[in-house]
């Protein structure tokens, strides 16, 4: 039985994971969780919790967890931004003592430690320019990274060269979307207020209207990082490039919130204004034409929520609502 450990466990992203792990069966999941109440909530899912306080400046205990259990493979996702380095670092300790015992012991052939990080698409910059995984970030593409996630290009290169230690993987999502829908709340949760108060004002959103991002389902996202898990000795055995851009459709950012003002019955003016110098704002207008079809070929990902976000928007908009229920 593989053993799992997810880094962001208890997040948007993290929790789908484990829970699909857990489904599978074949899996023994482990997740860090930085309280005690985070912890019991993971212990009722069937996930073994790591009660660890502050993994990125004091990683003692996931790490100690990690040789006890003699954990398999570590998923970050945990969107710990550029801190994401300390974790990978801290797995290469692990992966070189796991590699100079085996020698010691006179094995020359071993399992690796799998390290598998959840990086984005917005590496990729804004264009309508086809891409896909195998165009190079910085070489292969005219596009420059959005700024907010410029750092993530030398995270990867780290990740792509540890392969003597570690078995890699980098995984892409397009921007997320489904149930509470975390990291559309800054843009959506005005909107909802507004409807919820008043129905023929006007409010300005610092998206642009322009945009057509690339985009995917939270389930999807989670399912393509179980299939990475399944395949990852597979795809570090040869000449496999190990990073899949996960997407299934592209669509308007001005159509996206035209459907969320008519499921949530504002009649008043919704103005995608731009992002100006807010940076998140600026990565979440990135227009992206992308493919998963390596991810489809080589991974055997197989993505359910392929109708998109604006046709079933009456589903997502009732789901966003719900998680803010009377509170005003």
């Amino acid at each position: 039985m593989t053993k799992v450990l997810i880094i962001g466990a208890t997040g948007y992203l993290g929790r789908r994971l484990a829970e699909v792990l857990v489904r599978h069966g074949r899996y023994q999941v482990y997740g860090i969780a930085r309280t005690n109440a985070k912890a019991e909530s993971l212990a009722v899912a069937e996930i073994t919790p790591v009660l660890c306080t502050d993994p990125v400046n004091d990683p003692s205990a996931y790490v100690e967890a990690i040789r006890n259990h003699q954990i398999d493979t570590i998923v970050d996702v945990g969107g710990a931004n550029a801190d994401s380095a300390k974790f990978l670092e801290e797995i290469k300790k692990i992966g070189k003592e796991r590699l100079e015992s085996c020698l010691a012991s006179g094995y020359h052939k071993f399992p690796k430690p799998g390290f598998i990080y959840c990086s984005g698409t917005w590496v990729h910059g804004s264009a309508e320019k086809p891409v896909d995984d195998l165009d190079v970030v910085g070489v292969s593409t005219a596009t420059p990274p959005r700024s907010l996630v410029a750092w993530r290009v030398e995270l990867e290169k780290s990740i792509l060269a540890s392969t003597d230690i570690l078995d890699v993987a980098i995984l892409r999502p397009a921007l997320i979307y489904g149930y509470e829908g975390t990291i559309w709340t800054p843009f959506f949760l005005p909107l909802l207020k507004a409807a919820r108060s008043d129905t023929s004002g006007s409010i300005q959103v610092p998206l642009t209207s322009e945009a057509r991002p690339g985009l995917i389902h939270v389930d999807d996202v989670a399912t393509g990082f179980e299939k990475a898990i399944e395949k990852l000795s597979l795809i570090n055995g040869g000449s496999v490039y190990p990073i899949f851009d996960l997407v299934t459709s592209q669509e308007s950012m001005s159509e996206i919130f035209t459907a969320l003002a008519s499921n949530w019955k504002y009649q008043g003016r919704v103005e995608l204004v731009g992002p100006g110098d807010d940076l998140f704002a600026e990565a979440t207008s990135t227009t992206m034409r992308g493919s998963s079809a390596r991810a489809k070929q080589l991974l055997g990902w197989e993505p359910k929520r392929l109708d998109g976000y604006v046709a079933d928007m009456d589903r997502y908009a009732a789901a966003f609502a719900s998680r803010y229920g009377n509170e005003f």
